[in-house]
């Protein structure tokens, strides 16, 4: 003879069945989101290359941020002597803004906190590691074409920075010594591609 099975326990049992579907629901929105944000960086930066996007995405970029990849260089540069002028939270602002970065957005946003606060020495080695490995997936004419831009734009930057200082000669030893680094990151990106 069988016993009637208890109504308290086929509830539970239920509610047990409904938490678990709600939960693989949300693990397959979740992914399903990770997907589509991994396809929409995969769309901007022109490569399918899991370890560029990977590099990116542990960075903390996304679709919305990943315009600034390029522009991380010259925030490195603005914190070199350990603070940000008036003049180069500007500067920055105003070459974001004609990269089509707008007021109010992700990537706005999230320029404004690095002028407010530095990121780590490991956020801006990384994001070097992405910027080579962008330039390596290029074809070779148009990888010297975006290196070239990308140090002339560094050059440009310090040099201003330090116009407005009355330098107008001289950049700062920590800029120089950046600077320099930065034709040592993209020489090798130009080797290895």
């Amino acid at each position: 003879m069988q016993h009637p099975i208890p109504v308290a326990h086929l509830e539970s049992e239920e509610e047990y069945f409904r938490k678990l579907d709600a939960e693989l629901i949300e693990e397959a929105r979740k992914r399903a989101a990770a997907e589509e944000e991994h396809r929409r960086i995969a769309e901007i930066l022109h490569t399918e290359n899991p370890e560029i996007l990977a590099a990116v995405e542990k960075l903390g970029f996304t679709h919305t941020t990943i315009i600034l990849l390029e522009l991380v260089p010259l925030v490195e540069l603005a914190w070199s002597d350990g603070i940000i002028s008036p003049m180069e939270r500007e500067r920055l602002l105003l070459l974001a803004g004609e990269r089509g970065v707008e007021a109010d957005t992700p990537a706005y946003e999230q320029l404004t906190a690095w002028l407010e606060q530095s990121p780590s020495a490991e956020f801006f080695e990384g994001t070097w590691g992405a910027i080579e490995a962008v330039c390596e997936s290029l074809p070779e004419g148009e990888r010297q074409i975006r290196k070239d831009a990308l140090i002339r734009t560094c050059h440009e930057f310090a040099v201003a920075t330090c116009l407005h200082f009355g330098w107008a000669s001289h950049i700062g030893a920590a800029k120089r010594k950046l600077l320099h680094e930065f034709d040592l990151h993209l020489a090798a990106a130009s080797l290895k591609g």
